[in-house]
């Protein structure tokens, strides 16, 4: 078998078994839903690798569904994560008005630092909106998942 299915197959478990796991949550549909909200919103945010450690701190913090928050933190992945970074800079430099041609022709000049301050602003601004635009969609997504789980 090659090694494609495998992944693909193994993929596939893992989004079952986090489907699974959020739907038979002995916990409120509201919990579970700030649960994955919380957890995608720091996985989508640039948390360098804490994201997961921090959906759990919070989630324990707040009182909501651990394991969504964990499940909900990994929406970034490798597949996802040139998504979410493009998503970010085009959003943000199209709010601030960063211009592309500027901070590229910096870039190339070798003047780094200079075109890297509107380059993180328009970034940060971008990804700041992609975060909790995607975990309030999450949080009601996983409402009307559940309910539709428990109406089954």
């Amino acid at each position: 078998m090659p090694k494609t299915n495998t992944k693909k197959s193994a993929y596939k478990r893992i989004i079952k078994y986090m489907y699974l796991k959020i739907v038979r949550a002995n916990d409120t549909p509201s919990k579970v839903g700030a649960g994955v909200a919380v957890g995608v919103f720091l996985g989508i945010f640039p948390t360098f690798g804490l994201g997961l450690l921090l959906a759990y701190g919070i989630a324990v913090l707040f009182k909501i569904n651990k394991a969504a928050a964990v499940a909900g933190s990994l929406i970034m992945n490798p597949l996802t994560t040139p998504f979410f970074w493009m998503l970010s800079a085009i959003i943000g430099s199209g709010l601030i008005g960063a211009e592309r041609e500027f901070i590229l022709a910096e870039l190339k000049t070798g003047r780094i630092f200079k075109a890297l301050g509107p380059a993180f602003y328009a970034y940060m601004l971008g990804n700041i909106l992609i975060s909790l635009v995607f975990s309030v969609v999450s949080y009601f997504i996983t409402l009307e998942i559940i309910r539709r789980h428990n109406k089954g």
